[in-house]
C-alpha cells in the first residue's frame, strides 16, 4: 500500500498573530519582573542596612557602653562594603583589622581589649540578590543623581527635597551629600560613628543612599531609590523609599 503524505501548508494568520501576542505578553511580564526584582532589592538592602545600625544600637544598650560603627570598602567584589561595630574604646583600625580577621575565620587577638565587641552586621555578598540588583550611592559617585534622571519617555523621580521632611525649615532639611556614612574615597577611608552608652543616641547625623541597578550594576534612571537617615543626638533610624517612575509612581514615602 503506497503512503500518502500532505503537503504543509503553513501557519494561517490568525496563528502568526497568536504568536505574537504571546511573545508580546511575555516581554512585558518579564520586563515587569525585572522592574519588581530591582524595587525588591532596594528594599531589602535597605532593611539589612537598618538593620546593622539597630544591631549596634541594641549593643549599646545591653552593654551600657558606647559602640562604634566602622565601614569601608566599595560595591564591587574586589574591594567589598563592610560595616563593623564594636566597643568605642577600640580605633576604627582595631574594628577593621577584627573584622577582616573575623570574615577570613581568623578569632580576635585575646591580647585586645575589648576585640570579643567586634561583629560583622553586614558584608557585600555579590551572589546575594538584593546585593545584585540595588547599591550603596557612595559620596563622590554620580550614582544618585543619575537614579534621578529623566527616563527615555521624560518622567522623573521626585526630588527627596520637595517632601517633608526634606523641605526647607524642616527637620532633615539641612541633610546633603556630605552626611553621605560612605565615602568616595573607595580604596583607603574609614568612616566611623558611634552610639552613646549613656542615651542610646548617635554622635552623629549620617545617611545611606540605595539605588537599583541592572545585574551588570548600571544605575537606571527613574529606578527606585531608597535613604536612611540618622540624626545627631538622636536615637531613631529614618527609613525613606521611592519605587522609582519605571515601575511605580515616582513618589517618596517614609516607610
Amino acid at each position: 500500500m503506497a503512503l500518502r503524505f500532505q503537503k504543509s501548508k503553513g501557519f494561517t494568520l490568525i496563528e502568526m498573530l497568536v504568536v505574537l501576542a504571546i511573545v508580546g505578553i511575555l516581554t512585558i511580564v518579564g520586563v515587569t519582573m525585572i522592574g519588581n526584582k530591582q524595587a525588591g532589592s532596594v528594599r531589602a538592602l535597605l532593611d539589612e542596612l537598618e538593620g546593622c545600625i539597630a544591631n549596634a544600637q541594641k549593643a549599646s544598650v545591653a552593654t551600657g557602653r558606647d559602640v562604634a560603627i566602622v565601614n569601608w570598602g566599595a560595591w564591587t567584589p574586589t574591594n567589598p562594603v563592610a560595616i563593623a561595630q564594636g566597643d568605642a574604646a577600640l580605633t576604627s583600625i582595631q574594628i577593621q583589622d577584627t573584622a577582616k580577621g573575623l570574615l577570613a575565620g581568623v578569632q580576635p587577638d585575646a591580647a585586645l581589649a575589648f576585640g570579643q565587641t567586634v561583629a560583622i552586621p553586614f558584608h557585600l555578598q555579590p551572589n546575594v540578590p538584593s546585593h545584585s540588583m540595588a547599591r550603596i550611592a557612595m559620596a563622590g559617585t554620580t550614582e544618585w543623581a543619575d537614579a534621578m534622571k529623566p527616563t527615555d519617555a521624560g518622567t522623573q523621580n521626585q526630588a527627596i527635597t520637595t517632601v517633608s521632611p526634606f523641605k526647607a525649615g524642616e527637620i532633615m532639611a539641612s541633610i546633603s551629600a556630605t552626611d553621605n556614612f560612605f565615602s568616595g574615597d573607595r580604596a583607603t577611608a574609614l568612616i566611623q560613628t558611634s552610639i552613646s552608652g549613656t542615651n542610646k543616641r548617635f554622635t552623629t547625623t549620617f545617611v545611606i543612599p540605595v539605588v537599583g541597578t541592572t545585574r551588570s550594576g548600571g544605575v537606571l534612571p527613574g529606578g527606585p531609590m531608597g535613604l536612611i537617615v540618622v540624626l545627631a543626638n538622636g536615637g531613631s533610624i529614618y527609613k525613606f523609599y521611592n519605587p522609582g517612575v519605571r515601575d511605580g509612581n515616582g513618589l517618596w514615602r517614609r516607610i
